[in-house]
């Protein structure tokens, strides 16, 4: 497991990007087009009420979105400036589009969020665009998470992909030879002090199981391209309502998520093992 060495570098290397983080992705003509289709997954899967954990919440785009929906959120990351960032939106928001039940925005790593949430039970998890690549111990994290959501409860992870054509074009026509083959890397990629791993769909069931049933696997940026090479679709209106639209079908393939930018990820928790459910020896 990392120790605190390693949540310090992993809140430094997102500071530097809380400021920033929304004009370079959120509020881009590609970033509100794949956000659309995540929340369109999230629409379908949480419930008015529902208490859900996020991980990685970054700028709150995504809690403050549910919350207006009436879906109670605590929203985690281990950055503190992103947390601040989401919260000064949140009191921006407050009277007015927020539901009954305000965002619970927490300064957690995910490593920690098992052990520092352990007292309460939530219906269901998800993360955005990459924060689970993040995580050095997956399947440390899917035993934690399962111990605090209830059974059945629905996980929708959106995952860095491996394979990514759009990438390798788009830095071998620019002769960034490694920059396009880097998420091949054995090991992962290191990136402002941390380590950037890239599972695959196939390694991302195994490392749910045997705590998560995988239900639903799908693409996300087969057809738009990635951030880094998609500022001409802010200039190209129709270009973009043509390849979001291509986007939204491809959702129907399972065989294109190998080959994406991102993939979604979705599952129900299983009944726990029963070492699981046995209670912890006091003497330890």
């Amino acid at each position: 497991m990392p120790n605190k060495r390693d949540y310090g570098l992993q809140t430094c290397a997102f500071d530097e990007l809380a400021r920033t983080y929304d004009a370079a992705f959120t509020d881009t003509a590609v970033g509100r087009a794949l956000r659309e289709i995540v929340w369109s997954r999230l629409d379908s899967t949480f419930d008015p009420s529902q208490h859900i954990l996020e991980l990685g919440c970054g700028t709150g785009e995504d809690a403050l979105r549910l919350a207006r929906a009436g879906i109670r959120i605590t929203a985690t990351d281990a950055s503190a400036a992103m947390i601040e960032v989401a919260q000064g939106k949140s009191r921006r928001l407050a009277g007015s589009e927020l539901s009954d039940f305000p965002v619970e925005f927490r300064c957690l790593p995910m490593e920690g969020i098992a052990v520092s949430l352990k007292s309460r039970s939530f219906a269901g998890t998800f993360s955005n665009f990459g924060a689970i690549n993040c995580v050095a111990d997956l399947p440390a994290l899917a035993a934690g998470l399962a111990r605090i959501l209830a059974p059945g409860a629905p996980l929708i992870w959106v995952v860095m992909g491996r394979h990514v054509p759009w990438e390798w074009m788009w830095y071998l026509l620019r002769g960034q030879v490694k920059r396009a083959l880097r998420r091949l890397r054995q090991n992962g990629v290191e990136w402002r002090g941390l380590t950037i791993s890239y599972p695959t769909p196939a390694e991302m069931i195994a490392v749910l199981k045997p705590y998560f049933a995988v239900t639903r696997i799908s693409p996300l940026g087969c057809v738009l391209p990635p951030s880094y090479a998609a500022a001409w679709l802010n200039r190209s209106p129709r270009a973009l309502t043509v390849l979001a639209r291509l986007e939204r079908f491809a959702q129907r393939s399972t065989a294109l998520a190998a080959w994406s930018d991102h993939y979604i990820l979705e599952a129900r928790r299983l009944p726990l093992p029963d070492t699981l459910n046995r209670p912890a020896d006091p003497r330890h």
